[in-house]
């Protein structure tokens, strides 16, 4: 009877805590959606931007000035994601369609755009999903 209730409680333990282990080891690190909005170059003088970064599309590293900046699911602020990003040149690398890169090793000082990428902890990886061209603030949309 004694093994029975040990083999029976080892059951219940096993049953519980394994999958909880093996689905977060499955997952990994969680992928934050971040947003960020500003323009290519070096920032006018005297001002500062949310964030100067360092970013590299293809084989060209260029700096971009954060004007705007959220994370979607709200559990992190984006300017934890510069603060770790921040050691390292350049901070993030652009990996994604490369007609969507191009658009950004293309672009000249001043241009503005929104990219929208995944980020995992411990990465320099920003996943591009979207890279929109924006119109200068205080310009009217171009129809």
């Amino acid at each position: 009877m004694k093994n029975v209730a040990s083999l029976a409680a080892a059951v219940v333990i096993f049953t519980t805590l394994v999958p909880g282990a093996v689905s977060h080891a499955r997952v990994g690190p969680r992928l934050f959606t971040l947003r960020l909005e500003g323009y290519v170059g070096e920032p006018p003088e005297g001002r500062r931007e949310r964030a100067d970064l360092s970013l590299r599309a293809g084989d060209k590293d260029f700096r971009f000035q954060v004007t705007r900046a959220t994370e979607t699911s709200g559990k992190i602020m984006p300017s934890q994601i510069f603060s770790r990003v921040r050691p390292f040149r350049p901070n993030f690398i652009l990996r994604g369609k490369q007609e969507m890169l191009q658009r950004l090793e293309n672009a000249a000082p001043g241009d503005r755009f929104r990219i929208v990428g995944g980020w995992r902890s411990g990465t320099r990886d920003l996943l591009v999903s979207s890279v929109e061209p924006m119109e200068p603030a205080g310009e009217p949309a171009k129809r």
